[in-house]
């Protein structure tokens, strides 16, 4: 793009601020409500109750693996054009996968989705990051991140009342008029945002391809983790394959002219901390939000529409937060916030694992509060690090990254929690059966499989369990504490490590890592000689021309002591 913003109003600053957030919470928001409407797809359109993932994972899938090709895209063609692009397939698609008819259909619709989102996501940041000036970037970026997380965790409450009261065809429908009201305000204010004139708009198709199919390779392995088996040749299979992908990418890109990603920007140190960081944010983030609803409905045993509205407190606290973490970047710099971020998503993990053990709603809200003031920060702040930290004349490219690391953090985060989670939570079950001289046959197993599935459904209380399972139910309620216990448990962990990394990593004023790298004597010497930086050398370094010194108090004698001891 264009490498100086043009001159617009405050007014059209605002309304392409909230047409970008719109935008980007209705894409989180879809993902967040869909699981909770899942079920009752499932059972209105005759599908198997195994193969009710896929509504996620099929969106999932090419928002992970094209959202650099987004990014990528905007740059090339124009930010804007992109944009409206992707705000248009995803209207349509989110009213054809509403009214969809066959579940294979609405996979499709749902596939359709996740490319209009792609081409959306990284563009709405690119597009706040060019309007704005850079002294108010941080606190633009931090309300569009703010609001977009607020929406994200309030996903399961309108999913779960939309669902209930309402249909779960209704929950993509509500999409359709957002969208509109989206395209019409960027239309109206955003400006143009013409790409550079320097450089080809040649698609890196080599590039594109490896890296969806890694991404997307990986993002199906961890998802389908549970149902294989996590040792299955099919599960290691998958993952070796997207790994290989990855590499094949990165080969692939050092060769080209212009790479679907400038592996450079890695250099950036705040940029490449702010990807860790939103990977494992994103974690955190999506592993609980998908989490957290079952709990509410199969331990606690709340309806869904009661189990949305228990988790609003872990998104009030976004909505105070998220502007005062965009201010406080603008002053100090991303290092102290996100390391504070992290450790209060630390401490929110260990509220909750506390928590799990009382079977309450009410006992859940100081975790879910302290959650969602630690993402508030987190999310907020990430952004704006690893944006300022690339040329403008990257952006797009660089907030594709960006949500890319999200995206496969988020689906990280669901299937590695939720398959350590079942894996626990079965270990204890079993482990409580054994005690009381129960050998359950896989017959057994899946019978209460279909009563967890109505359950999930109503909620576990508005269900009317059969004899058969009535008589472990106190050891089924048991394990799944511990296994949410377990789950928290690491979410803290994994704050832990975000908190140490961005302390280390991220600093006010960006760095840029070296091409010289010093891992030996000859690099140390190349790396000193070349003055890239400090070290001991046999010789002394290039001196920089000086300009002649005014005579020394002293005269000619001053003056020539001085010469022999710099000699």
């Amino acid at each position: 793009m264009t490498s100086t913003a043009p001159v617009i109003g405050s007014r059209a600053r605002t309304f392409t601020l909230v047409a970008m957030t719109i935008a980007n919470s209705m894409i989180l928001v879809d993902q967040t409500a869909v699981p909770l409407a899942t079920p009752d797809a499932v059972s209105d359109l005759d599908a198997s109750l195994s193969s009710g993932q896929w509504i996620l994972t099929a969106n999932i899938l090419p928002l992970a693996a094209l959202m650099v090709f987004g990014g990528r895209l905007g740059d090339q063609r124009g930010l804007r054009r992109i944009f409206l692009t992707g705000t248009a397939l995803f209207t349509v698609s989110s009213f054809l996968a509403g009214a969809a008819p066959a579940f294979p259909f609405l996979i499709i619709m749902r596939v359709t989705q996740g490319i209009g989102a792609a081409l959306m996501m990284p563009t709405t940041m690119a597009i706040v990051s060019f309007v704005f000036p850079e002294e108010q970037r941080g606190r633009a970026l931090g309300i569009m991140a703010g609001a977009s997380a607020f929406f994200a965790a309030l996903g399961p409450v309108l999913g779960g009342l939309i669902t209930q009261f309402v249909d779960w065809r209704a929950v993509f429908w509500i999409n359709v008029p957002l969208a509109i009201i989206t395209a019409l305000l960027t239309i109206g204010n955003t400006p143009t945002i013409e790409p550079a004139t320097s450089g080809t708009k040649r698609v890196d198709v080599p590039g594109l391809l490896t890296f969806a199919i890694g991404i997307g390779i990986i993002t199906f392995g961890l998802g389908q983790g549970t149902t294989w088996g996590w040792t299955s040749v099919a599960t290691l299979g998958t993952l070796a394959i997207g790994a290989a992908g990855l590499v094949a990418f990165v080969v692939v890109e050092r060769r080209r002219a212009e790479p679907l990603i400038q592996l450079g920007l890695f250099r950036h140190m705040n940029f490449s901390a702010a990807n860790l960081s939103q990977v494992l944010a994103g974690s955190v983030e999506l592993g609980t939000a998908f989490l957290l609803p079952y709990f509410l409905l199969l331990v606690v045993g709340l309806s869904p529409g009661a189990a949305g509205i228990a988790l609003i407190p872990a998104t009030i606290p976004i909505i105070v937060i998220a502007p005062l973490a965009g201010r406080w970047f603008d002053r100090v710099g991303g290092r102290t916030p996100l390391v504070v971020g992290f450790a209060v998503l630390a401490v929110s993990g260990l509220a909750l694992a506390y928590a799990a053990g009382q079977e309450s709603a009410i006992a859940i809200i100081p975790g879910l509060v302290l959650q969602g003031a630690g993402l508030g920060i987190v999310l907020t702040v990430n952004d704006p690090t690893g944006i300022n930290a690339v040329p403008e004349e990257v952006r797009g490219e660089a907030s594709g990254v960006i949500d890319t690391s999200e995206q496969f953090g988020g689906a990280l985060g669901i299937a590695a929690l939720t398959a350590l989670f079942l894996q626990f939570m079965f270990l204890r079950f079993d482990d409580a059966l054994a005690s009381h001289g129960i050998h359950a046959s896989a017959e057994d197993f899946s019978r209460g499989q279909e009563v967890v599935m109505r359950a999930e459904q109503e909620g576990f209380e508005h269900i009317n369990p059969p004899p058969f399972f009535q008589e472990v139910v106190g050891e089924w309620r048991d394990a799944h504490v511990a296994g949410y216990r377990f789950v928290f448990l690491l979410c803290a962990l994994i704050a832990l490590v975000g908190a140490v990394s961005t302390y280390l990593m991220v600093r006010r004023d960006d760095r840029t890592v070296k091409k010289h790298r010093v891992f030996s004597r000859r690099s140390r010497w190349t790396w000193a000689t070349t003055r890239v930086g400090p070290g001991v050398t046999r010789e002394p370094l290039p001196q920089p021309p000086r300009t002649a010194p005014a005579p020394p108090a002293g005269g000619a004698d001053a003056t020539s002591r001085e010469e022999g001891e710099h000699r």
